[in-house]
């Protein structure tokens, strides 16, 4: 149960949006955050960086999610371990 809840204290879901990974969160990244995760998770990037935002147009077709800050960024869609400590670092450092 504690895995459960810890992973979903700030990570609410994702979704691939193109070529673009969504990561919606429960609350709003501080800056310094952003920081961070530009510096230590740059590896799983196919390109470009990471970027706050919010819903993206081809999402509309979920709009009870519409209200939720998101975490945008093209990911290389081969280190998903590397993804899940980043959803771990979303939850340890930002709630």
């Amino acid at each position: 149960m504690e895995e459960i809840l810890g992973f979903y204290r700030v990570f609410h879901s994702m979704r691939y949006v193109g070529k673009e990974l969504v990561i919606r969160l429960s609350r709003p990244l501080p800056q310094n955050a952003l920081a961070r995760i530009r510096r230590d998770f740059s590896d799983i990037l196919a390109s470009g960086s990471f970027r706050l935002g919010a819903s993206l147009p081809d999402e509309e077709n979920e709009p009870l999610l519409a209200g939720l800050p998101r975490l945008i960024f093209r990911f290389n869609r081969k280190h998903f371990g590397r993804l899940r400590m980043l959803v771990d670092f979303l939850n340890r450092e930002t709630a």
